[in-house]
């Protein structure tokens, strides 16, 4: 044989051998741990009774596919006192032999694979503006009085996800509000740090890029409320605060967030004088700004 067909043959079976196996995902497992399930079917030339070595770090198991439909095969062990060593959502190696192929666990692949397959945690800075107004309020050793509240606020956040349609959130806040009496204007400003928990909704992925999404969250920081001859400054704080809002992407990196809040908020200043006064108010909020993924 000529080095120019030894150099074929080696080339060819090169190429065979990087097509005889295939990563693919085990999508269920019985109770009995003695068949499973993967997305590969007849689409993909498998028939029932074709047997397969399915393959994952150093354990080998020889299955024989019981029923098989378009995109997806049942796979049975054929060593009945075997149980299978793979959990749901377990990246294999398969191979349509008949012995145990301990060398073809091609773990690199398999590790590039599975980096592609799983989602990557996103994060983002989101940057809002806000309108308020005020609901109820209620203030210590002060008779009861009814006030026009209202005002606006800018927040920045910065989200990370952690596990499937949850993210939290981490923010800061400065808020100015302005506080009509029948008999005076009081000008409140706000500076506090934020917390979330958010749950994404998927129900809309099938009509739309958009998400909704529900958050609570809870926040501390510091307050002053002032007007002609009066300042009195303070902690607040603020739970609980209840958000629901939607998200719709411009593209891969940009989108458009927009919600609407109920806040509970508390707040302890002290007077020039030296007595404290408690406030205790709710707020319905509606935000709307822009998140950039990175």
């Amino acid at each position: 044989m000529s080095f120019r067909h030894y150099l074929i043959f080696i080339s060819l079976l090169v190429s065979f051998s990087a097509q005889a196996f295939e990563l693919i995902m085990i999508q269920a497992v019985s109770d009995t741990k003695k068949t499973f399930i993967t997305r590969n079917g007849k689409r993909q030339g498998i028939i029932r009774g074709m047997t397969g070595t399915f393959t994952a770090e150093d354990v080998s198991v020889l299955a024989k596919a019981v029923n098989v439909t378009g995109n997806f095969a049942q796979w049975e062990l054929i060593n009945q006192e075997a149980i299978l060593p793979f959990e749901k959502g377990k990246i294999v190696t398969y191979y349509s032999a008949t012995e145990y192929l301990w060398a073809l666990t091609p773990e690199s692949e398999r590790k590039k694979y599975i980096k592609s397959e799983v989602p990557r945690l996103k994060q983002s800075w989101l940057f809002k503006g806000a309108l308020t107004r005020g609901v109820s309020e209620s203030v210590s050793d002060a008779p009861s009085t009814t006030s026009n509240r209202g005002g606006y606020l800018g927040e920045i956040y910065y989200e990370k996800e952690f596990y499937g349609p949850m993210a939290f959130d981490l923010g800061l806040r400065y808020e100015r509000e302005v506080i009509n009496y029948p008999s005076a204007s009081l000008i409140t400003v706000r500076s506090m740090a934020i917390a979330d928990i958010i749950y994404y909704f998927e129900f809309l992925k099938e009509y739309t890029r958009g998400k909704f999404f529900l958050a609570a969250g809870l926040g501390y920081g510091l307050s002053n409320t002032s007007t002609v001859g009066l300042s009195q400054s303070g902690p607040v704080g603020m739970l609980p605060a209840v958000k629901l809002g939607l998200s719709l992407p411009f593209n891969e990196t940009w989108e458009f967030v927009s919600d609407v809040a109920f806040e509970s908020l508390q707040t302890k200043e002290e007077q020039e004088d030296g007595r404290k006064q408690t406030t205790t108010q709710t707020n319905f909020k509606f935000g709307f700004g822009l998140r950039r993924y990175f």
